[in-house]
């Protein structure tokens, strides 16, 4: 027969489980929150963009880019980095880190992979401007400062009205056109390269 105490332990175990499974399920509601909240961003800034694109680089391999932008200023290269937390990281530092619940992760500077994807679409589309942002999540912090191709979700969002500011010139949506072409070749002979637009000619 259980004693009160022992009720006192059930309830406490239960409590606790209970708490854990809704942190749990809280956490991946927020990752998938700011999954879905990018795309929406990126619609604000412009109907023109390709998503997951796999295309050769200057080197003769491949390289992958999180978000191709057609704005009134030229094509803009966005990395999408979910982390959230505390980033500690600058331009020559080759190694950033993030503390998040008390535990620290190290990833290869994003920048430099931003640096060799720039090169790679003006090698494609020469004489057309290019530039290119890390984006990290909406929750991330970074105390000790971050290069200025560094955003964070809420910084682009609060920078959409520049993004957009002008108008998008022929010569421009004829680069854009060109460069969907060559993603377009690429797939159609069967090699795995992947893209999505707004305009769903391809995917």
């Amino acid at each position: 027969m259980f004693t009160m105490s022992d009720y006192q332990i059930v309830g406490l175990v239960f409590f606790l489980v209970i708490s854990i499974i809704l942190y749990m399920i809280w956490k991946t509601f927020r990752a998938a929150e700011s999954h879905r909240y990018f795309p929406r961003i990126i619609r604000k800034i412009s109907k023109h963009y390709m998503k997951n694109v796999v295309i050769p680089d200057a080197v003769e391999g491949s390289t992958f880019i999180d978000w191709l932008v057609l704005t009134p200023r030229g094509i803009l290269i966005i990395s999408q980095k979910p982390y959230k937390g505390m980033i500690f990281g600058a331009e020559n530092i080759s190694h950033w880190t993030q503390i998040v619940d008390r535990r620290s992760y190290n990833f290869d500077n994003p920048m430099r992979q931003l640096e060799i994807d720039i090169v790679t679409i003006k090698t494609l589309i020469p004489g057309i401007p290019v530039k290119g942002y890390v984006v990290f999540d909406k929750d991330s912090f970074f105390p000790k400062g971050k290069p200025k191709t560094v955003l964070t979700l809420n910084e682009i969002k609060q920078n959409i009205s520049i993004f957009r500011e002008g108008t998008i010139s022929d010569e421009l949506m004829d680069a854009w056109e060109k460069l969907r072409t060559v993603l377009k070749e690429r797939e159609d002979s069967g090699q795995d390269y992947s893209v999505m637009n707004t305009s769903g000619n391809f995917s």
